[in-house]
């Protein structure tokens, strides 16, 4: 081969492949936006941005950051159309996650992330910005840029929460709830950044351009994960936006619908309920209605009752709120007549449609066709929408009332407890779905009951009720069956007739005298015995009835448990016993004379002796009050513990010393030492300090702050109850129901020690104590706030005080005396002793 040849071979060679060019750093393509040799070549400026993308197709370094976001700056700043690979060239490499060299990358170079996103600010839609300005070809590059932003490291965090179950501790937070506290680096940035409410502008920009809104969505549904990210896309009303993409699509069945509404919830678990009063807004409702009835009419897939059962949950969300509720029950403004119907009387309609159909057609004939089926989520539907309408109930609005009344709501839900009902539209389920429909339904018809009696009783709710009390054999059934009693039986005295004519006292009673734990279980008879009390309060026809079925022993054996007093299992049930005895026996003669007769006395001070402190005021308030009837004194003197032998006068003193304790009351030898508040030394406004008063009202704000934390916990009901009674016994003295009880009858009527007589002294002067202690304040508040009282009103507080002085001292004397009386006899009685002794010695 020739010369001539091998080179021309070597040329074309060297056209088909041509030389690797040097890599670039990022300081000289930087340096070409300042350098005055290219400062004016965009296209080369470009071409050298998209090479350095390509030599970082693994992701950008951490340590070029900075470089990057003045790169960036000034590429968008340009404002060129040769510009704009450049800026999607690297968008597409940063949507690969960022790399750090060394440790300390994460330190000083994450923090610049939010920078970063802000120099996409100006791409982004802003009703601000003239359009030209925006360069909307690169909105969709960005768009995709923040969404793969915002998605990393997440899956992640999924995979680790469907592990977690598995394996996890009570005291550890799930992946996911570690997300929503702490999110992750990348929201973190976001939510630093500027950009929360371009992306929000851009969506609405889009709503109608699916290729744009998809990404929007899933860019926003990945940073709802993270709560503060969350707050602040609420504060910028996302929620409002989502709702009318929802609106403006055509199918409901569209993947967009299924993304809004799993923005909703997410954004509602993150930021709250409260999050949703965006909603109360006429054309929201409105469209929610409209949206319901499509779904409603033409929805028959499974993923049309899913749809159709999320909005159920949202629509009984809004009907919490009162505002929005009144969008439900407003006609709407139109011309036709189908169309007047209000969105509440569509949820009353569907609510019942199968039960009216069907109310007396025991099968299924080809005229009568059930509309929902017997799928779960039909029934997740039945109890999301009676749930719903029971929200409306129950906030008390008179409209919603009355279109409730007007319904066959209350006898649809009847017809599923009622034993004599014959109905296909009950009989088609399947035995444990009957029963999750039946427990549902006595919760809802236990809280309806509060706001509309009269149509439960004309509707004969009660004897439904009754009978399916009287026929269950289930725990749960009757638990919600008397929790439904219970609130029946608050109203009036003709309600509280009407429910006992239906034969409830024999049920009740029934199940009390059932000791088998297994058949009525302690929370049936805490019930039971809560709901005897309402129907008898201030009702002497049922408190007749309640001694009439031989109940009044019934009690007395409730009082002689063991457990009553002492097992923290009982304390609620104890104080349901108490309050029954309150209502159901004190205060008729009659029932008192069987109650004295059937040692109820005895054994209510038997309780008195070994119960708990949050159960001695209710307690003693009982005894105080059968105290006034002279029959049951005598039973009280002849009482004796049969643990301790003390009688029940030095019980009652034994419990005004622990009262004494309590309040700091000082004794030597047996004497009140405070001569000025015998009662109350620690309470004496002259002894306050500023500093005292604020730790009373800071005490008070942390007794406030418990309980909203008790609320807003997971601690149960039983134990938030015990709690709040404890503390409000511990408000009241005890010591002046123990005064009461023995000004009736008598200070003297039993024998004492001596220390026990000097207390008495103090217990029969109690009131006149209380009474100086009052004017000493009344005092005291008037020199405060520099009144001065007239010479008459003066004179008359001086001589109270005087009087309430003189009081105390005749005590202290006799204290005094009762002391040395008893020295004496101890001297006596030591000497007699000794001269046994003596005389013992002489005789031997």
């Amino acid at each position: 081969m020739s010369t001539h040849a091998k080179l021309g071979l070597s040329r074309s060679l060297k056209e088909v492949s041509p030389p690797q060019k040097e890599s670039l750093s990022i300081h000289q393509v930087l340096e070409m936006f300042h350098s005055p040799y290219t400062e004016q070549l965009t296209d080369r400026k470009s071409e050298a941005i998209v090479r350095f993308c390509r030599q970082r197709s693994g992701g950008f370094l951490l340590e070029e950051i900075q470089e990057l976001i003045e790169i960036l700056r000034l590429s968008i700043a340009e404002n060129n159309a040769l510009m704009q690979p450049a800026i999607q060239k690297i968008c597409e490499t940063a949507s690969v996650p960022f790399i750090k060299l060394r440790t300390s990358d994460q330190l000083k170079f994450v923090p610049k992330l939010s920078e970063f996103l802000d120099t996409l600010k100006p791409v982004l839609y802003s009703p601000q910005q003239e359009s030209g300005s925006q360069q909307p070809e690169l909105r969709m590059p960005v768009i995709k840029f923040l969404k793969c932003f915002a998605e990393e490291g997440i899956s992640e965090i999924m995979k680790e929460e469907a592990s977690f179950e598995q394996q996890k501790k009570q005291t550890e937070l799930s992946p996911l709830q570690h997300l929503l506290k702490n999110g992750t680096r990348n929201l973190r940035a976001l939510n630093q950044s500027n950009l929360i409410e371009n992306i929000i502008f851009t969506m609405q920009h889009y709503s109608k351009q699916y290729e744009y809104l998809l990404p929007l969505l899933e860019l926003i549904s990945s940073c709802i994960l993270y709560r503060d990210l969350a707050a602040k896309f609420s504060n910028f009303g996302i929620l409002k936006d989502i709702v009318y993409v929802i609106f403006e699509c055509e199918d409901f069945r569209s993947y967009i619908v299924k993304s809004c509404f799993e923005i909703i919830w997410n954004t509602i678990e993150a930021v709250g309920v409260a999050s949703i009063k965006l909603f109360a807004v006429e054309d929201i409702i409105s469209g929610l209605k409209k949206l319901f009835e499509n779904i409603m009419k033409q929805g028959y897939k499974l993923e049309d009752k899913c749809l159709r059962n999320e909005i159920l949950i949202l629509l009984n969300y809004l009907m919490r709120d009162e505002k929005a509720l009144q969008y439900f029950v407003d006609k709407p403004q139109a011309h036709t007549i189908q169309s007047q119907t209000n969105f509440l009387e569509v949820l009353l309609f569907y609510a019942t449609i199968d039960e009216v159909t069907f109310y007396n057609e025991p099968i299924r004939t080809n005229q009568l066709k059930a509309f929902f089926g017997t799928t779960s989520e039909d029934l997740e539907f039945k109890k999301l929408i009676w749930s719903g309408i029971l929200t409306a109930v129950q906030s008390g609005n008179q409209a919603v009332l009355e279109a409730v009344k007007e319904s066959p709501f209350i006898i649809t839900l009847l017809l599923y407890i009622d034993p004599l009902a014959n109905s296909y539209a009950v009989n088609r389920w399947s035995p444990p779905q009957k029963k999750e429909i039946q427990l549902h339904c006595l919760g809802i018809l236990g809280n309806a009951i509060v706001y509309l009696k009269d149509d439960f009783y004309e509707k004969n709710g009660l004897f439904c009720l009754t009978k399916f009390l009287t026929n269950t054999q289930e725990l749960d059934h009757k638990e919600r069956c008397l929790k439904a009693f219970n609130n029946a039986s608050e109203f009036e005295q003709n309600y509280k007739i009407k429910i006992c004519d239906e034969g409830v006292m024999d049920n009740l009673i029934e199940f009390l005298q059932n000791e088998n734990d297994n058949d009525n279980p302690l929370k049936i008879k805490e019930l039971c015995f809560s709901i005897i009390s309402n129907l008898c309060k201030e009702c002497n026809k049922n408190k007749k009835l309640f001694r009439q079925k031989g109940a009044v022993e019934l009690m007395v054996n409730a009082l002689k448990n063991p457990n009553l007093g002492t097992s923290a299992r009982y304390a609620l049930y104890a104080v349901s016993v108490l309050d029954c005895l309150w209502n159901t026996i004190l205060g008729n003669r009659k029932s008192e004379a069987i109650f004295l007769d059937s040692e109820g006395l005895y054994v209510l001070l038997e309780f008195l002796e070994t119960c708990d402190d949050m159960h001695k005021k209710l307690t003693l308030s009982c005894l105080s009050y059968l105290m006034e009837n002279p029959k049951a004194i005598p039973y009280f003197c002849d009482w004796n513990s049969p643990k301790t032998m003390i009688n029940s006068t030095q019980l009652l003193v034994k419990i005004y010393v622990a009262e004494d304790q309590r309040y700091g009351v000082k004794y030597s030898d047996g004497i009140v030492t405070n001569k000025l508040r015998p009662l109350n030394p620690q309470n004496d406004p002259s002894l306050r300090t500023p500093n005292q008063q604020g730790d009373q009202k800071s005490k008070q704000m942390k007794s406030l702050r418990i309980q909203q934390e008790d609320l807003e916990s997971d601690v149960g009901s039983e134990a938030y109850l015990v709690r709040r009674i404890t503390e409000k016994s511990a408000e009241y003295d005890l010591r002046a129901i123990v005064f009461a009880i023995l000004y009736r009858t008598g200070f003297d009527k039993n024998e004492l020690l001596p220390n026990e007589k000097q207390m008495v002294e103090v217990i029969q002067l109690y009131p006149h104590f209380k009474i100086g202690e009052i004017w000493r304040e009344i005092k005291y508040d008037l020199e405060q706030d520099k009144i001065k009282p007239t010479s008459d009103d003066y004179h008359w507080l001086m001589t109270s005080i005087e009087e309430s002085e003189e009081l105390v001292m005749n005590c202290m004397n006799t204290q005094g005396l009762i002391a040395r009386e008893f020295r004496k006899v101890q001297e006596e009685e030591l000497t007699k002793f000794y001269d046994i002794i003596r005389s013992n010695k002489l005789t031997k």
